[in-house]
Protein backbone atom coordinates (compact mmCIF):
# COMPACT_ATOMS: atom_id res chain seq x y z
CA UNK A 1 0.00 0.00 0.00
CA UNK A 2 1.18 3.55 -0.87
CA UNK A 3 1.89 5.61 2.17
CA UNK A 4 1.19 8.99 2.18
CA UNK A 5 3.23 12.06 3.31
CA UNK A 6 1.26 12.24 6.74
CA UNK A 7 1.76 8.78 7.66
CA UNK A 8 5.80 9.47 7.16
CA UNK A 9 5.49 12.27 9.15
CA UNK A 10 4.01 10.40 11.90
CA UNK A 11 6.93 8.16 11.44
CA UNK A 12 9.27 10.72 12.58
CA UNK A 13 7.33 12.61 15.02
CA UNK A 14 7.11 8.86 17.09
CA UNK A 15 10.22 9.20 18.83
CA UNK A 16 9.30 12.79 20.05
CA UNK A 17 6.18 11.47 21.26
CA UNK A 18 7.05 10.37 24.89
CA UNK A 19 8.12 13.78 24.76
CA UNK A 20 5.82 15.66 23.89
CA UNK A 21 3.06 14.01 26.56
CA UNK A 22 5.40 14.95 29.18
CA UNK A 23 5.97 18.64 28.01
CA UNK A 24 1.87 19.80 26.87
CA UNK A 25 1.97 22.73 28.51
CA UNK A 26 5.44 23.79 26.47
CA UNK A 27 4.09 24.56 23.38
CA UNK A 28 6.95 25.89 22.07
CA UNK A 29 8.81 22.49 22.10
CA UNK A 30 6.07 20.54 20.09
CA UNK A 31 6.25 23.18 17.60
CA UNK A 32 9.99 22.56 17.82
CA UNK A 33 9.16 18.86 17.69
CA UNK A 34 7.01 19.27 14.22
CA UNK A 35 8.96 21.04 12.80
CA UNK A 36 12.52 19.14 13.42
CA UNK A 37 9.91 15.89 12.14
CA UNK A 38 9.05 17.57 8.92
CA UNK A 39 13.05 18.58 8.41
CA UNK A 40 13.76 14.90 8.88
CA UNK A 41 10.77 13.80 6.26
CA UNK A 42 11.76 16.38 3.66
CA UNK A 43 15.51 15.17 3.87
CA UNK A 44 14.51 11.51 3.56
CA UNK A 45 12.24 12.15 0.54
CA UNK A 46 14.71 14.91 -0.94
CA UNK A 47 14.03 16.93 -4.09
CA UNK A 48 12.04 14.07 -5.72
CA UNK A 49 9.16 14.33 -3.59
CA UNK A 50 7.00 16.19 -5.81
CA UNK A 51 7.19 13.30 -7.64
CA UNK A 52 5.87 10.18 -5.36
CA UNK A 53 2.08 11.21 -5.95
CA UNK A 54 1.49 8.47 -8.98
CA UNK A 55 -0.90 5.07 -8.98
CA UNK A 56 0.77 1.83 -7.83
CA UNK A 57 2.01 -0.39 -10.53
CA UNK A 58 1.67 -4.29 -10.80
CA UNK A 59 2.20 -6.51 -13.65
CA UNK A 60 1.34 -10.11 -13.01
CA UNK A 61 4.76 -11.89 -12.92
CA UNK A 62 4.79 -14.71 -15.76
CA UNK A 63 7.70 -17.07 -15.34
CA UNK A 64 6.97 -18.96 -18.57
CA UNK A 65 7.42 -15.52 -21.11
CA UNK A 66 11.29 -14.62 -22.12
CA UNK A 67 12.01 -11.23 -22.25
CA UNK A 68 10.94 -8.29 -20.24
CA UNK A 69 8.44 -5.53 -21.11
CA UNK A 70 10.65 -2.52 -20.34
CA UNK A 71 13.04 -0.30 -22.14
CA UNK A 72 16.57 -1.71 -22.50
CA UNK A 73 16.85 -2.76 -19.31
CA UNK A 74 14.49 -4.14 -16.23
CA UNK A 75 16.62 -2.54 -13.65
CA UNK A 76 15.98 0.87 -12.43
CA UNK A 77 18.69 3.50 -13.73
CA UNK A 78 18.89 6.67 -13.05
CA UNK A 79 17.76 9.23 -15.85
CA UNK A 80 15.92 13.18 -15.65
CA UNK A 81 12.43 13.79 -15.89
CA UNK A 82 10.62 16.84 -16.91
CA UNK A 83 7.23 16.75 -14.22
CA UNK A 84 4.80 19.54 -13.71
CA UNK A 85 7.45 21.61 -15.87
CA UNK A 86 10.78 21.32 -13.52
CA UNK A 87 13.53 19.18 -14.28
CA UNK A 88 14.34 16.10 -12.05
CA UNK A 89 17.79 14.93 -11.94
CA UNK A 90 19.17 11.60 -10.76
CA UNK A 91 15.83 9.64 -10.87
CA UNK A 92 15.58 5.71 -10.64
CA UNK A 93 13.27 4.97 -13.65
CA UNK A 94 12.00 2.17 -15.91
CA UNK A 95 9.91 2.42 -18.97
CA UNK A 96 7.11 0.15 -19.59
CA UNK A 97 7.19 -0.39 -23.50
CA UNK A 98 3.99 -2.25 -23.40
CA UNK A 99 1.63 0.07 -20.97
CA UNK A 100 3.78 3.02 -22.38
CA UNK A 101 3.71 4.20 -18.33
CA UNK A 102 7.26 5.23 -16.79
CA UNK A 103 7.92 3.80 -13.30
CA UNK A 104 9.82 5.48 -9.97
CA UNK A 105 10.03 3.78 -6.37
CA UNK A 106 8.25 5.08 -4.58
CA UNK A 107 10.08 6.41 -1.22
CA UNK A 108 7.70 5.73 1.67
CA UNK A 109 6.57 2.00 0.03
CA UNK A 110 9.31 0.64 -1.73
CA UNK A 111 6.97 -0.49 -4.43
CA UNK A 112 6.92 0.74 -8.28
CA UNK A 113 5.06 3.47 -8.96
CA UNK A 114 3.38 4.93 -12.10
CA UNK A 115 4.21 8.84 -12.36
CA UNK A 116 0.98 10.28 -13.36
CA UNK A 117 1.66 10.29 -17.44
CA UNK A 118 -0.32 13.68 -18.34
CA UNK A 119 2.41 15.20 -16.04
CA UNK A 120 5.40 13.84 -17.57
CA UNK A 121 6.68 16.22 -20.51
CA UNK A 122 9.32 14.53 -21.07
CA UNK A 123 12.53 12.26 -19.91
CA UNK A 124 16.27 10.99 -20.42
CA UNK A 125 16.64 7.31 -20.20
CA UNK A 126 19.46 5.32 -21.50
CA UNK A 127 20.65 8.16 -23.35
CA UNK A 128 17.24 9.09 -24.90
CA UNK A 129 15.45 11.76 -25.05
CA UNK A 130 11.42 10.74 -24.94
CA UNK A 131 8.86 14.03 -25.58
CA UNK A 132 5.16 13.13 -24.85
CA UNK A 133 3.05 13.80 -28.05
CA UNK A 134 -0.60 15.00 -27.27
CA UNK A 135 -1.70 15.13 -31.36
CA UNK A 136 -5.00 16.22 -32.06
CA UNK A 137 -7.16 13.49 -32.80
CA UNK A 138 -9.48 15.44 -35.29
CA UNK A 139 -6.45 15.87 -37.55
CA UNK A 140 -4.32 13.29 -37.20
CA UNK A 141 -5.18 9.60 -37.17
CA UNK A 142 -1.41 8.85 -37.48
CA UNK A 143 0.36 9.31 -34.08
CA UNK A 144 -1.18 8.47 -30.93
CA UNK A 145 -0.76 10.19 -27.44
CA UNK A 146 2.25 8.61 -25.61
CA UNK A 147 5.66 9.04 -25.44
CA UNK A 148 7.82 9.13 -28.28
CA UNK A 149 11.59 8.97 -28.67
CA UNK A 150 13.01 12.05 -30.40
CA UNK A 151 15.99 10.26 -32.08
CA UNK A 152 16.70 13.55 -34.56
CA UNK A 153 15.36 16.96 -34.52
CA UNK A 154 16.42 19.62 -37.78
CA UNK A 155 14.58 20.63 -40.32
CA UNK A 156 12.70 17.15 -40.14
CA UNK A 157 12.43 14.88 -37.22
CA UNK A 158 12.34 11.51 -36.60
CA UNK A 159 10.54 9.98 -34.24
CA UNK A 160 9.75 6.48 -32.50
CA UNK A 161 7.68 4.91 -30.92
CA UNK A 162 9.13 2.22 -28.62
CA UNK A 163 6.13 -0.43 -27.98
CA UNK A 164 6.68 -4.35 -27.49
CA UNK A 165 3.89 -6.73 -27.22
CA UNK A 166 3.20 -9.86 -25.92
CA UNK A 167 2.69 -12.92 -27.72
CA UNK A 168 1.77 -16.45 -25.45
CA UNK A 169 1.02 -19.57 -26.78
CA UNK A 170 0.19 -22.93 -25.56
CA UNK A 171 2.49 -25.85 -26.06
CA UNK A 172 3.12 -29.53 -25.60
CA UNK A 173 5.13 -28.44 -21.86
CA UNK A 174 2.66 -25.76 -20.68
CA UNK A 175 1.95 -22.05 -21.71
CA UNK A 176 4.98 -20.31 -23.21
CA UNK A 177 5.81 -16.78 -24.86
CA UNK A 178 7.71 -13.65 -25.12
CA UNK A 179 7.73 -9.69 -25.74
CA UNK A 180 7.81 -9.01 -29.13
CA UNK A 181 9.64 -5.81 -30.43
CA UNK A 182 6.21 -3.83 -32.39
CA UNK A 183 8.19 -0.37 -32.81
CA UNK A 184 7.33 2.38 -35.14
CA UNK A 185 9.13 5.14 -36.80
CA UNK A 186 7.87 8.60 -38.04
CA UNK A 187 9.32 11.55 -40.15
CA UNK A 188 7.74 14.95 -39.12
CA UNK A 189 8.24 17.07 -41.64
CA UNK A 190 6.29 21.14 -42.36
CA UNK A 191 4.83 19.92 -39.54
CA UNK A 192 2.99 17.06 -40.37
CA UNK A 193 3.28 13.16 -39.62
CA UNK A 194 5.08 10.65 -41.94
CA UNK A 195 5.04 6.77 -40.97
CA UNK A 196 8.06 5.16 -42.40
CA UNK A 197 9.63 1.75 -42.44
CA UNK A 198 11.51 1.56 -45.26
CA UNK A 199 13.72 2.56 -47.75
CA UNK A 200 11.13 4.07 -50.44
CA UNK A 201 9.00 5.21 -47.71
CA UNK A 202 11.42 7.82 -46.21
CA UNK A 203 12.82 8.34 -49.61
CA UNK A 204 8.64 9.37 -50.28
CA UNK A 205 8.80 12.05 -47.89
CA UNK A 206 11.87 13.41 -48.97
CA UNK A 207 11.00 13.43 -52.52
CA UNK A 208 12.63 16.96 -53.05
CA UNK A 209 16.36 15.64 -52.39
CA UNK A 210 15.20 11.70 -53.45
CA UNK A 211 18.29 11.55 -55.96
CA UNK A 212 21.14 12.76 -53.62
CA UNK A 213 19.72 10.87 -50.92
CA UNK A 214 19.67 7.46 -52.73
CA UNK A 215 23.34 7.93 -53.33
CA UNK A 216 24.53 8.79 -49.81
CA UNK A 217 22.48 6.17 -48.99
CA UNK A 218 24.01 3.69 -51.45
CA UNK A 219 27.93 5.17 -50.60
CA UNK A 220 27.65 4.47 -46.82
CA UNK A 221 25.60 0.94 -47.44
CA UNK A 222 22.56 2.20 -44.92
CA UNK A 223 20.81 -0.91 -44.38
CA UNK A 224 16.65 0.04 -43.79
CA UNK A 225 16.24 -4.04 -43.21
CA UNK A 226 18.70 -4.43 -40.57
CA UNK A 227 19.83 -1.15 -38.88
CA UNK A 228 16.76 0.68 -39.71
CA UNK A 229 16.86 3.62 -36.68
CA UNK A 230 20.37 4.31 -37.66
CA UNK A 231 19.34 4.44 -41.40
CA UNK A 232 16.91 6.72 -40.94
CA UNK A 233 18.44 9.06 -38.93
CA UNK A 234 21.70 9.26 -40.96
CA UNK A 235 19.26 9.89 -44.22
CA UNK A 236 17.15 12.66 -42.41
CA UNK A 237 20.53 14.49 -41.09
CA UNK A 238 22.27 14.31 -44.60
CA UNK A 239 18.74 15.81 -45.87
CA UNK A 240 19.21 18.95 -43.29
CA UNK A 241 22.99 18.92 -44.75
CA UNK A 242 21.75 19.29 -48.63
CA UNK A 243 18.63 22.06 -47.38
CA UNK A 244 21.20 24.38 -45.93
Amino acid sequence: MRKSPAYLVLFFLMPFLPFAATAQADSSFVDNAVLNALQQYRTAVGVHAHLYNGPEYHVPVKSHVDGHQFYLDKIYQNGTVKYDGAWFEDVPMLYDLVQDELLIVNHGSGQPQRLVKNRVEAFKLHGHTFVQLQPDTTTSSVIRPGFYDLLYSGEVQVLMKREKTLFERASTDGMEGEYRDASKFFLVKDGVYHPVSNKRSVMRVLQDQKKPLKKYASANRLRFGKEREYAIVKTAEHYDSLKR
